[in-house]
C-alpha cells in the first residue's frame, strides 16, 4: 500500500509538471531587421532610366551616331574625331550613383521600412549618449526632450561639464527625427540625423579610403592610357575610371557637409575628459606639507650626553688636560 500511494503521487505530479510547462509564455522571437529589396529595385529603375538619359544624349551630341545590335556598342563621330564607345562600360557608375541617390531620396520621402528603422535606431543611439553626457536616467532624458527649448537652454547653461551647443544640437536633432518617424517632419530632418550621427561616424574612414582609392585607379587608367595601351578610339575604360572617381568624390563631399565640425569635437572631448575625471571644481586637494619634527626635553637631554661622551673620548684619546678640566667644568654647570 504505501507503495502504490508513492507512485500514485508520483502519477500525480507528472501532470502538474507538464502543466507548468504548458504554462510558461512563447520564446519572443526577434523581429526581422526590414529588407532592402525595394531599396534595390527603385535603384535599378534609376539606373535604367539614367541609362535611356545618357544614351538620347550620346545620340543628340555627336554628330553621326552607328548603334549596334542590343546598343552595347556605338560608333559616335564628333567632326573628324571617330570614337568606339560601350555605354554600358562608360556610363554605368554615374548611373549607379544617381540612381541610388534618387532611391534614398524617394526611400526617405515616402518614408520606407528601411530608412525609418536607420532613423529610429540613431535616435536609440542619441537618447544613450545624453544620458552619458548629462548622467541622467532614462526617464529624465525624455523630460528634457519633452520640455521647452528656452528652459532646456537655461537649466544646462548651469552645468560646467558639458558642451552646451552640441548637446541642443542633439536633443533638435532627436526632436526632428521622432516628428519624422510619426509623419509629422519633414523627409530631410529624418535624413540629416542619420548622416550626421551615424553614417559620417561609421563610416567616414571607409569614404575617404575608397575616395583615394577612386583616385589611385584614375591615374592607374590615365597612365596606361598615355602609354597607349588604350586605344584613343577606345575612350570607354578611361570614361568608367572618371564615373568611379566621380562616384567617390560625391560620397565624400556629402559625407563632408554632414560631418560635425572638427573644433567643436575637441572642445567636447575635452569636456568629457575634464568630466570623468572631476572637472576644475572638484579637482584633488593639494597634500598638506608634513609638520615638522618636534624633539621632546627627554630627546633632546640623550642627545646632548651622546655628543659629550664623544668629546670626552676624544679629548682622552688625546690626553689633553686643558681639555679635561673644560669638560669637567661644562658637567658641573650643566647638572
Amino acid at each position: 500500500m504505501p507503495t502504490s500511494d508513492a507512485a500514485t503521487a508520483r502519477l500525480g505530479e507528472r501532470p502538474r509538471m507538464s502543466e507548468s510547462k504548458a504554462a510558461k509564455p512563447p520564446a519572443s522571437r526577434k523581429t526581422k531587421k526590414p529588407s532592402f529589396t525595394p531599396v534595390l529595385l527603385v535603384t535599378l529603375v534609376g539606373v535604367l532610366f539614367f541609362h535611356l538619359l545618357f544614351c538620347l544624349a550620346l545620340q543628340n551630341l555627336g554628330d553621326e551616331i552607328q548603334w549596334t545590335p542590343f546598343a552595347l556598342m556605338a560608333k559616335v563621330r564628333f567632326g573628324e574625331a571617330q570614337f568606339i564607345v560601350n555605354p554600358v562600360l562608360s556610363f554605368i557608375p554615374f548611373e549607379v550613383l544617381f540612381g541610388f541617390a534618387i532611391a534614398v531620396m524617394v526611400g526617405f520621402i515616402v518614408r520606407l521600412p528601411f530608412f525609418r528603422d536607420r532613423v529610429y535606431h540613431t535616435v536609440v543611439d542619441l537618447k544613450k549618449r545624453l544620458q552619458l553626457q548629462l548622467s541622467a536616467s532614462a526617464e529624465e532624458v525624455e523630460s528634457i526632450l519633452r520640455n521647452d527649448p528656452e528652459n532646456n537652454a537655461r537649466l544646462l547653461a548651469r552645468r560646467e561639464d558639458i558642451n552646451l551647443d552640441s548637446v541642443q544640437a542633439e536633443i533638435n536633432a532627436i526632436n526632428n527625427a521622432q516628428a519624422y518617424l510619426s509623419g509629422k517632419g519633414r523627409w530631410s530632418s529624418g535624413m540629416s540625423t542619420y548622416m550626421r550621427f551615424h553614417f559620417t561616424e561609421e563610416y567616414s574612414n571607409t569614404v575617404t579610403g575608397l575616395a583615394y582609392g577612386g583616385a589611385a585607379f584614375l591615374i592607374f587608367v590615365v597612365g596606361i592610357r598615355g602609354l597607349k595601351f588604350i586605344s584613343p578610339e577606345k575612350p570607354s575604360f578611361v570614361l568608367f575610371a572618371l564615373g568611379v572617381e566621380f562616384t567617390m568624390l560625391c560620397l565624400l563631399a556629402i559625407t563632408m557637409i554632414f560631418t560635425v565640425e572638427e573644433e567643436r569635437t575637441d572642445r567636447i572631448l575635452k569636456q568629457m575628459v575634464d568630466a570623468v575625471k572631476g572637472g576644475k571644481k572638484h579637482a584633488l586637494p593639494e597634500p598638506e606639507p608634513e609638520p615638522a619634527l618636534q624633539l621632546t626635553r627627554g630627546d633632546y637631554e640623550r642627545m646632548v650626553r651622546e655628543q659629550m661622551d664623544k668629546k670626552i673620548m676624544q679629548v682622552m684619546s688625546d690626553k689633553d688636560d686643558d681639555a679635561l678640566r673644560r669638560i669637567a667644568l661644562d658637567l658641573v654647570s650643566k647638572a
